[in-house]
Formats: C-alpha cells, sequence, structure tokens
C-alpha cells in the first residue's frame, strides 16, 4: 500500500476537523511514523440537511478502506452520527479484517477497546459542585439514550447524587443530541421545574456550550445564576466565553496507544483487552473557578480570534475558487487552480483528486471501480500538470504521489448526491496543523467535477445530434446535407490547388419495382446493401453520401479519372458479388455517371452534379435496355 511495502493503519472517523477527532490524530501520526507505519484516515463529513442521497455518497468513502490489506485499524465510532454506518463499519472490521483494531470510546466485541469508565467519569464534577460549591440543586444533560455510555453518565451522576441524599426529579433529567441543536430544549425543561437549577451539568462540551448560550440569550448570567459544565475538554471550552469546566480526556495520548497495541499486537491481533483512561478536572469560568483574565484564557482566544480571521480569509478564497473552477472545462484545468489555492490553506503539503476509471464514460456511479485514475496531483504545492494515471485501488494512490517515508494520507468522498466521483486525499506539512479538511472545499470540488461531466456529456450529445444532423439516418453515410459542407470545402481547396475533382453519381436501377413487388424493408435493404458497396471502395481521399431516395455520389480531390474509376469499379464488384451469393428474389444494379476535371473558377458543386446527372442517365438507358427493364 502507498506503494513504499511499508506496514499501514487504517482510521475509520467522521468529521475530523472537529477538536476531539483532530487531537486523536495529532496523536496518532507522530506515533505511526517512529513505529515506521503509513497511515490512511478515511473521513466522512457526516449528515447534513435532510439529503439521504448526499449521505450516501458521503459514505460510500468506508467502502474505499482495503480492510483486507491493512495491518491495523483504529475506529473513532462516535464520531459517527449515523447508527447503520456505525454497524456496517464494525461488520467490515469483523469480516474482512486480519490484524488488531483499538476503538476509541465505543465498546465494540472483540477488540481492543479504549474506555473512560463512564461509571466513574462524571463523579469528579458532580462532586466538585457538591463539595466545592455546596450546591444541592443539580440538573443532568445526558446524550441520547441508545449511546451505552450517555446511560453510564447518566447512572454515574444518580449514584452520586444518591450518595449525599439529593433528590432528582424529572425535570433534573434531560437527553440531549451530543450536540450542539438541544440547548433550548433542555434549557426549556430544567427550568420549568418547581425549583431553578444551581448547576446543569453536561455530558460533553457541544451539549454545554448550546446551554450556556441558551441561558444567556433568556437573561441569566452564567456562572453566577446558575452554572454549567460539560465533559471532553475541547478547545471551544476555552474559546467560549465564559470558558466552559469540563472534565479533560488525554486524546493524543489515547491516539499514541492506539498505535503502540496495534504494533505490540502484530503477531497476535485476537488478544484483545480493554484499556481504561481517566478524566482530568478543569474549573473554569462556567462554575465560578476561574478569573476572566486567566492566562490560559486569554492565549486560547488570541488564537480563536486569529483563526476567526483565517476562516473569514479561507472563505473569501473559496469565493474566488468558485469563480475560478467556473472557467474550466476541463479537469487538467481544474488542478492548476486548486494549486494555487491550497497553498493559502495552512498546513497542506500535498494534494489530489482520484477519480473512477474513465469516469467521463461512466454510466453506473454506485461505487469505486478497481481501478482509480490520479487526475489532479500537487506536491509539496506544486501542480503536476496534466495526468490520467491509473492504479490499482486497493494501493490508494500511485506511486507518482508516494514516497520511500511513512506516509499519513486523509482520505474524504468525492460525490454529487449518491453518484461516486473518486475521493480527495490530502497530506500535511506536520502533525499539529493535520486534519484541517474543509467541507466547502470539497463541495465546491465535487460541484465543479459534476459541472465537467454535464459539459463533457452535452458535448458528446452535440456531436451525435451533429452526427445526425450530416449523415443519412438509414446507411451511415453523409446526407445532402453533410455532403454539400463537405463538397464545398473540397472544390475551394481543389480551386487553389488547381487540383482535380472526381465527381460520381451512383444511382440504384429499379428501385420502384423492389418496393411494389418486395415492399419497403427490401427496399431499404437495397439501399442499404448500395450504401455498403460505396463505403468499402471509398477510402482515403474519397467521400460517399446518399443526397436523395435511391441517388448516391462519391467525391475526391487530387485524383486522376483512372483512380476515381478504380474506385467505382470496386462498388459494382460489391454489387456482383452480392447478387452472385445473396438469395435475394431481386438483383441490385446502379447506374454510374462521373465527371473528372480542374474545376473553373464558376464551378459549383451544382455544377459537377449535373455534368455528372447527364452522363448517369444515359448510362441507366443503355444498362435497362441491356437488362430489358422498362425505364421508369
Amino acid at each position: 500500500m502507498f506503494s513504499n511495502n511499508k506496514k499501514t493503519i487504517g482510521v475509520i472517523i467522521e468529521a475530523v476537523s472537529l477538536a476531539f477527532p483532530n487531537l486523536l490524530c495529532q496523536g496518532i501520526i507522530p506515533a505511526a511514523r517512529k513505529l515506521d507505519y503509513n497511515v490512511a484516515f478515511f473521513s466522512a463529513y457526516g449528515r447534513y440537511g435532510d439529503r439521504e442521497d448526499y449521505f450516501k455518497g458521503d459514505c460510500k468513502i468506508y467502502d474505499l478502506a482495503p480492510y483486507e490489506d491493512l495491518d491495523g485499524v483504529i475506529l473513532l465510532l462516535d464520531t459517527i452520527q449515523d447508527a447503520g454506518s456505525i454497524q456496517y463499519i464494525i461488520e467490515q472490521v469483523r469480516t474482512r479484517c486480519h490484524c488488531p483494531v483499538v476503538s476509541i470510546r465505543e465498546k465494540v466485541d472483540g477488540v481492543n477497546n479504549f474506555l473512560i469508565d463512564n461509571t466513574l467519569c462524571m463523579e469528579k464534577m458532580v462532586r466538585h459542585f457538591i463539595e466545592d460549591h455546596h450546591f444541592t440543586k443539580l440538573a443532568f444533560m445526558t446524550g441520547p439514550q441508545d449511546r451505552w455510555y450517555a446511560r453510564e453518565r447518566l447512572d454515574c451522576f444518580l449514584h452520586v447524587m444518591k450518595e449525599y441524599n439529593l433528590p432528582v426529579d424529572e425535570h433534573q433529567i434531560f437527553y440531549g443530541d451530543f450536540w450542539t441543536n438541544k440547548g433550548h430544549d433542555a434549557c426549556e425543561w430544567f427550568l420549568s421545574g418547581e425549583t431553578q437549577p444551581e448547576a446543569i451539568i453536561c455530558a460533553n462540551d457541544y451539549m454545554a456550550i448550546s446551554v450556556v448560550s441558551e441561558l444567556i440569550q433568556r437573561g441569566y448570567r452564567v456562572p453566577q445564576d446558575i452554572c454549567v459544565s460539560g465533559y471532553d475538554g475541547l478547545k471551544e471550552t476555552l474559546h467560549f466565553s465564559p470558558s466552559i469546566s469540563t472534565l479533560t480526556l488525554p486524546f493524543k495520548k489515547m491516539g499514541e496507544q492506539a498505535v503502540h497495541v496495534i504494533h505490540e499486537k502484530q503477531t497476535s491481533p485476537d488478544d484483545t483487552q480493554n484499556y481504561m483512561f481517566d478524566v482530568e478536572l478543569v474549573s473554569r469560568e462556567s462554575c465560578g473557578c476561574q478569573q476572566i483574565n486567566d492566562q490560559e484564557v486569554i492565549s486560547s482566544r488570541c488564537d480563536y480570534y486569529e483563526e476567526t480571521v483565517a476562516t473569514h480569509n479561507r472563505r473569501v478564497q473559496f469565493s474566488f475558487l468558485s469563480i475560478q473552477l467556473g472557467e474550466c472545462n476541463q479537469f487538467d484545468e481544474i488542478g492548476k487552480h486548486l494549486a494555487s489555492f491550497a497553498s493559502n490553506i495552512t498546513g497542506y503539503r500535498d494534494y489530489c483528486i482520484c477519480l473512477n476509471e474513465n469516469l467521463e464514460e461512466q454510466e453506473d456511479f454506485s461505487d469505486y471501480t478497481d481501478t482509480m485514475e490520479l487526475r489532479i496531483g500537487i506536491r509539496k504545492e506544486k501542480h503536476m500538470g496534466n495526468l490520467r494515471i491509473p492504479f490499482d485501488r486497493k494501493e490508494l494512490l500511485p506511486a507518482e504521489m508516494t514516497s520511500n517515508s511513512p506516509q499519513s494520507w486523509y482520505f474524504t468522498p468525492l460525490h454529487f448526491g449518491s453518484k461516486t466521483f473518486g475521493y480527495e486525499a490530502v497530506q500535511f506539512w506536520n502533525p499539529e496543523v493535520t486534519a484541517n479538511l474543509f467541507h466547502d472545499w470539497t463541495t465546491i470540488v465535487c460541484t465543479k467535477i459534476q459541472d465537467v461531466l454535464n459539459q463533457h456529456k452535452m458535448h458528446v450529445l452535440i456531436d451525435e445530434l451533429q452526427y445526425m444532423y450530416n449523415r443519412d439516418a438509414l446507411t451511415g453515410l453523409y446526407s445532402r446535407r453533410g455532403f454539400n459542407s463537405h463538397a464545398a470545402v473540397i472544390l475551394k481547396k481543389a480551386k487553389e490547388q488547381n487540383k482535380n475533382v472526381f465527381f460520381a453519381i451512383v444511382d440504384m436501377d429499379g428501385m420502384k419495382q423492389i418496393n411494389d413487388t418486395y415492399g419497403h424493408v427490401a427496399g431499404d435493404h437495397a439501399l442499404t446493401t448500395i450504401s455498403a458497396a460505396i463505403q468499402f471502395a471509398c477510402k482515403d481521399v474519397f467521400i460517399g453520401a446518399r443526397t436523395g431516395g435511391d441517388e448516391f455520389v462519391v467525391l475526391a480531390n487530387g485524383i486522376s479519372e483512372d483512380e476515381g474509376l478504380a474506385c467505382l469499379n470496386d462498388i459494382k464488384s460489391a454489387l456482383d458479388t452480392f447478387n452472385n451469393n445473396d438469395r435475394k428474389p431481386y438483383k441490385i444494379h446502379a447506374s454510374f455517371g462521373h465527371v473528372c476535371h480542374v474545376p473553373a473558377p464558376e464551378d459549383t458543386v451544382e455544377t459537377f452534379m449535373k455534368e455528372s446527372d447527364e452522363i448517369m442517365y444515359k448510362n441507366k438507358v443503355e444498362n435497362k435496355r441491356r437488362r430489358n427493364e422498362p425505364l421508369r
């Protein structure tokens, strides 16, 4: 994998740019490099809105992982919102992996689990409010009821409250979503009880931030009126005002340790165990234990300001990127613009787009192809030019994008709705800026790929229409319209070069008799037989056309009359072969008339056609007389 013969650890994750996954990645990459492992992160962006087709396309990235060939797998299942996706990933790992597997914060049977003791993890915060703040009215916002660790955190809260003989009624418990969508509903529930809570303890930081925001909007002061705490120790808890008291998890350490466990169990992947990690209580402004001028908070908010400015700059850059890409019609043009904008995004070292093989000709967009194609490549911030490099999908990337040193690549899906185009791959300069993947960027890229595919399809349709416009539907030869267009160019060139024009009319004999006697299907067969003979004979400089019902023409520039007559003899021979070998109840004949000379300045296509037609008619009369056929 990665063409460097090193072992590779696969990391299955969602929303990798969020704080918790990002910190884990910062622990995984350095540890893997020290032990000479590659790392491949397979990250979806997650469910947005109610577009089920988009979600299906996003989740295709989990099919990209070559599970059988991985030497280790790290699962971050609690970053994945969809229960069906979680079950699918677990099934893939169980049936296809033959390597050590580590699941972080989500217990999975039969693998190594890195867990926090949720039966004890909330104790420190609950005891802090009871013993240090002397509160007796505590509320608890837990996660979804179907998450086992949400239930255990709630049980921990209830256990400590019972230990101190503190009552808990129904309005002191609320089931949230581990995200920021339930702050309003939670506050509405807590504040509608008989007594106002002195503190609201949240089972994660995102919910704590949403609760503080809602309380402030309702006119409450935090922590003076109500204290709030979270859990996870995310960076956002320092940025927020007031800074959130929280329980921190050793995310980087967990990432490092996961790599070491995989390395130690290479020869015994079935030897699994559970590893427990402890949390640390961090008291900040939201519980009244930290002053607003605390240096850590000040530094964090300065960093946050700089990140806000950088975010604004990225949005402006992405707007201009979208405008620039609007001018692109080919994939190599897209690469030039992406290279110029990627240099403005902190941390990108290498970037590439790998698309399904022959994507422009694809009709089935449901999956990745076995052979992928590198279509856009940026190495060390330099555009690699126009590319179309095929490679085995299991390798993830072609050798042109990798090196002999340990690789750490992030793979994200490229799709439009449920249509699977391929994937992006990004490698960063260092772990500190790693995992900064931007959904806006990827969305712009996906939209442009769809636009290029639409343009390609439109050009194909235009070419087909142009073909149909210039071609006879029955025979495939040029129609009169197509012939006139080409003949005018040939005639002009002959005049300029003072060269011969050979012009011949080929008129089918007895067309009416075949139609009247054997039907129009037989008549069509006769016409296609003549057209096949013309196509057989008209090679190189000759062109053939059907200019009327049973009338055909042959045209060439710069040949002698003998060369032209040889072409007509080939047509006659082809018809003789048909008549001798085919058992049709009718024979197929044609009459010919030709002229060959250098065109005069006043000559036109019609001039040559009239001259040839007069000769052809004389020959037709003679042919009918010879075959004892009535003149039509």
